[in-house]
């Protein structure tokens, strides 16, 4: 009977061992020292060209509301409360949004056919600009990205799509959009899907090792998809209140033919 009661408690050992994380698995950069300077961090990503399908908010402003609702319709004349009202939905941000058609192109009123794509938001407000000089004396104008999402997905605690409204995201702050990662997480293996022009590229991030914050992956881009895996040993984890019971019938069921 202690055999067989030895034999049980060992491979309950050894269920808890594969069920039990180390902290450094679950600690983000924890090769880091204190006070220690990160000197080879990236300050910011490259910077991201316009690409087919995307949706941009193009806001061309003069002295006259009158000419500024000809060239803006979706903001009507009232500008901050039509601009909140049209755009402060992303159901409003499709439907007033200026989309990059097949050629690269987007339809601006008055102005008409504006070619950016694969130019940056910056050189496309240029481009604009020079268009609408054409039309108005000292116009402002503003271009910003109104479709940089991303997917984050896996072991988070609340996975979905999400928009971002910054001129940069880190992978840190994406999973933070997601109210961070779950028990269950994988932080060592982070897959950041990329979509490209040759088709979707893969980086792998450990999120432990501070080595990440160099990745070309650090600076999410629009359409990115985070993917957090899951620990190799959720199964275990998740069946462990089941093995333990069925462990405990075992061994009672021993004990009671033993004692018979």
């Amino acid at each position: 009977m202690k055999k067989h009661l030895l034999f049980l408690f060992l491979i309950l050992i050894s269920l808890i061992n594969f069920s039990c994380k180390t902290s450094k698995n679950l600690v983000y950069l924890n090769n880091t020292q204190d006070d220690e300077l990160l000197v080879d961090m990236p300050e910011s990503t490259d910077e991201y060209k316009i690409k087919v399908n995307d949706n941009l908010f193009v806001d061309i402003k003069s002295l006259s509301p009158e000419v500024n609702a000809i060239f803006n319709p979706a903001q009507g004349v009232g500008t901050q409360g039509g601009t909140q009202q049209n755009y402060g939905q992303i159901s409003g941000q499709y439907l007033n949004g200026f989309l990059v058609d097949l050629r690269g192109n987007i339809n601006l009123p008055i102005i008409g056919f504006v070619n950016v794509l694969d130019k940056t938001l910056e050189e496309a407000r240029v481009e604009i600009q020079s268009k609408a000089d054409e039309y108005i004396k000292e116009a402002t104008v503003k271009v910003k990205l109104l479709s940089f999402k991303i997917t984050v997905m896996g072991e988070v605690k609340n996975p979905g799509v999400y928009y971002n409204y910054s001129n940069s995201l880190t992978v840190l702050e994406g999973i933070s959009m997601a109210n961070g990662v779950t028990d269950y997480a994988r932080i060592k293996k982070v897959l950041v899907l990329r979509p490209t022009p040759k088709g979707s590229k893969t980086h792998r991030l450990d999120l432990t090792d501070k080595s990440f914050l160099n990745s070309k992956a650090f600076f999410l881009q629009p359409n990115d998809v985070v993917y957090v895996e899951p620990d190799k040993y959720k199964n275990v984890k998740l069946n462990s209140p089941m093995y333990s019971l069925f462990l405990s019938t075992i061994s009672t069921l021993i004990l009671v033919f033993n004692i018979l």
